[in-house]
């Protein structure tokens, strides 16, 4: 059972098996760095426990047994010969399992399924990033205990875990045993991957240093202390059946443990897997009180980024919360050893792989937010440009081409056996727009000459080669867009206005840079292609998806029971022959690229595609919360901004126990900032277009742009923007101003 508190604190209000997966996902606790899934203290369940270190994969056996349940996968997603041969595959490590506090009470272990749980909360601290949890339990003998678990992933130092937990008696004086250290028995993907090279435990703590898998072979080094406080009659070192740690037995009254956990890898920027044995001495050495003090300014000086706040519905204020939470621990902070992937951290489905989400949908918000986190992604990606390099080579092309699924480095690692992702080469558009975007709203030079005019300068090369002359125009042939369910498609709208928007924003940024990767040829070359590629439109207006999407069936035909739109693929109804989409392409362009598309024929594209969109990912929740905003069908907005804030909360699409849906998650954030407030940074500057939103007392978002702080408040049919520092320039509602301090514009009801 899940509910909001009078805090707006996601809570658990009782204990149910059956949810203990899905709710490991939903309380998560991470930094960026590291993501600790919300499983118990007292057993680590294989199918809920997971620690996850950003960066860490290594290759192992592939254990999915995959099979074609109707006639489209069949014909056009698998390939059942390279189905045949698949074997391996990248995945992220499930690292060993850091929580693992056991209570033992007049010799009965304390679990919620033995004897009977009197009460039972668990809340997710958005305020200090914390996992609280208190129970009063009764043991099967009849003796009465209350428990309270606290633990959070510092945002002092990121490589620090910190958990403090509680026994305390009700009525009686029995003795309690104290279990606190690491427990090595994991598994990834039903594998056991890290190889134990060195250890050693002492009384109050130890050392452990791993090699996690055969193929990259990263090592860690995880070092722990217990602080066992009150009065311990006996404090012993402990070592069995995987488990290494602590033994603290209390004579009687409350038993308390404060364990501290210091983590890092060899694929840190430092690397240095010796290091946690002098981190932990430190830490040992501090309270829990000084930790969480410590803890709690770093993450409200880093979540005040993101905290935007809904007036006057208490349920969608907390949802887009716990969403910003989500959001701002999926992300590192001090480096771009790996990108922002599908599912953060929270999970090990889609191995912690980075996808075109990234770009989209992710960054977006981190641009406005947090750049230095979008900087970092970029990072990531120009760490791959040699493999992507490779890429384009190995299909005898130019330039780069990105890959649309990566782990560590820069060649393709979806399934072989898959067919279509790997036309889904939109990706290497997706990285062009991030690469013009992000310095649209941050002016960085220094990234711009560091990396993004070499990003830039191969994507052009790279479709400049991938495009064909038809004779009258260049044409995108053979690709998958972001609907899924239409493979092997000519002139994706989705792709051509991409490269387009990427083309005339990387000539303007390249054409007068001494720097400029390009030679004379190639910026002639690439103006001529930019001024002749086909963008597909209809005489009324529509965008048709891709080539003949229009002389399609509207309906999706199905055998046997069941409704045509129902989730992904699960009927035997035939996708490419069928309008019906999985999930929005061409409204993307208008909501989430701004790309320059005519906004006279918007809100026609909305009321086609929204009827044809099946919704069978989440990525189409915030994409339509902003179609709606940009129509002003505010009903429909709030609609779809629920959905996207508790697409897991409500486990829409059945599998939040695999991990959060990241993407989804980001889009909270965004349909405030880009749906209601209409926020915008492009060549021109910053633009601002608020829409008034009856249904809300208020909205009050934060926001950066250009180093600038910016605070935005809608209420009524008045939108504040303030300015903090020197005045800023700004369009708002289309005409230039200047802003400083706090000033009232007027919010219109609709803007296509």
């Amino acid at each position: 059972m899940l509910e909001f508190d009078k805090n707006g604190y996601l809570t658990e209000a009782a204990y149910t098996y059956a949810e203990e997966a899905k709710h490991a996902s939903l309380f998560t606790t991470g930094n960026g760095y590291m993501g600790i899934r919300g499983s118990f203290e007292e057993f680590g369940s294989s199918c809920v426990q997971g620690a996850f270190i950003r960066g860490l994969f290594d290759e192992m056996i592939d254990v999915e047994v995959p099979f074609a349940d109707n006639e489209y996968m069949k014909k056009y997603y698998f390939d059942e010969q390279a189905l045949k041969d698949f074997e391996t595959q990248d995945r992220c490590i499930n690292f060993a399992d850091i929580l693992t506090v056991r209570f033992v009470v007049g010799g009965e272990p304390f679990y919620p399924w033995e004897g009977r749980l009197l009460s039972w909360r668990r809340w997710l601290d958005v305020d200090r990033a914390m996992l609280v949890r208190e129970v009063l339990w009764e043991s099967p003998k009849g003796r009465k205990t209350r428990f309270v678990f606290e633990r959070f992933a510092s945002y002092e130092d990121e490589h620090l875990y910190v958990q403090r937990c509680r026994a305390v008696p009700v009525g009686h004086a029995e003795r309690i045993e104290v279990l606190s250290g690491i427990d090595k028995k994991v598994r990834t993907n039903g594998q056991r991957i890290l190889f134990a090279l060195e250890q050693s435990v002492e009384e109050r703590g130890g050392y452990y240093r791993l090699c996690a898998g055969k193929k990259y072979r990263f090592e860690a080094g995880i070092a722990y202390h217990s602080a066992f406080e009150g009065s311990p009659e006996s404090v012993r070192r402990y070592e069995e059946n995987g488990v290494i740690g602590s033994l603290a037995m209390y004579g009687g009254g409350e038993a308390c443990v404060v364990k501290t956990v210091w983590l890092n890898t060899s694929r840190d920027p430092l690397g240095d897997v010796f290091a946690p044995r002098e981190k932990i001495a430190a830490y040992a050495e501090r309270s829990f009180a000084s930790l969480l003090s410590a803890h709690e300014a770093g993450w409200k000086a880093y979540f005040s980024h993101f905290d935007a706040r809904i007036g006057g519905e208490r349920e969608a204020d907390g949802a887009l919360r716990f969403s910003d939470y989500h959001t701002a621990i999926s992300a590192a902070l001090h480096d771009g050893v790996h990108g922002l992937s599908a599912k953060g951290l929270t999970g090990e489905r889609y191995n912690q792989f980075v996808w075109w989400d990234s770009e989209i949908y992710q960054q977006p918000v981190f641009r406005f937010a947090y750049p230095q986190v979008a900087r970092y992604s970029l990072d990531y990606r120009f760490s791959q440009l040699e493999d992507a390099r490779e890429n384009a080579r190995e299909k005898g092309l130019k330039g780069a081409r990105f890959p649309f699924v990566s782990s560590v480095g820069g060649k393709e690692r979806i399934q072989s056996y898959v067919r279509h992702p790997h036309m889904q080469v939109h990706i290497t558009a997706d990285v062009g727009y991030a690469v013009l975007a992000y310095y649209y709203a941050t002016e960085d030079e220094a990234f711009l000459r560091e990396e993004g005019v070499f990003l830039l300068a191969e994507i052009l090369r790279y479709w400049m080669s991938r495009a064909e002359w038809d004779g009258e125009k260049f044409v995108i042939r053979t690709v998958t867009g972001t609907d899924e369910h239409h493979p092997f498609v000519d002139n994706d709208a989705y792709t051509n206005y991409l490269v387009k928007y990427v083309f005339d924003g990387a000539l303007r940024l390249l054409e007068q840079r001494e720097d400029c990767p390009l030679c004379a040829e190639e910026i002639a070359a690439a103006k001529r292609f930019s001024a002749k590629l086909y963008l597909p439109e209809e005489a009324n207006g529509l965008i048709p998806q891709f080539d003949g999407y229009f002389s399609l069936s509207r309906t999706l035909r199905v055998e046997g029971a069941g409704e045509g739109k129902g989730f992904q693929m699960k009927e035997s109804g035939l996708y490419h022959e069928s309008q019906v989409i999985k999930q929005p392409d061409v409204m993307v362009l208008y909501a989430y690229t701004d790309c320059p598309m005519k906004r006279e024929h918007y809100a026609a594209n909305w009321d086609y595609y929204e009827n044809m969109c099946e919704t069978s990912s989440s990525l189409t929740c915030p994409t339509h919360a902003v179609c709606s905003a940009d129509t002003g069908r505010l009903f429909s907005f709030r609609k779809y901004f629920l959905q996207t804030v508790r697409v897991d909360i409500d486990d829409v699409f059945a599998c939040t126990f695999q991990g959060v849906h990241a993407g989804c998650a980001a889009g909270g954030y965004y349909a405030l900032l880009r749906g209601l407030f209409g926020v915008r940074a492009d060549a021109e500057g910053l633009h601002i277009d608020p829409v008034r939103m009856p249904l809300w007392k208020y909205v009050r978002l934060p926001f950066v742009y250009r180093g600038r702080k910016i605070e935005l408040e809608l209420r009524g049919a008045s939108c504040y923007v303030e300015v903090f520092g020197e005045p800023l320039a700004v369009r708002v509602n289309g005409k230039e101003c200047l802003v400083q301090g706090r000033r009232r514009f007027a919010a219109k009801s609709r803007r296509a």
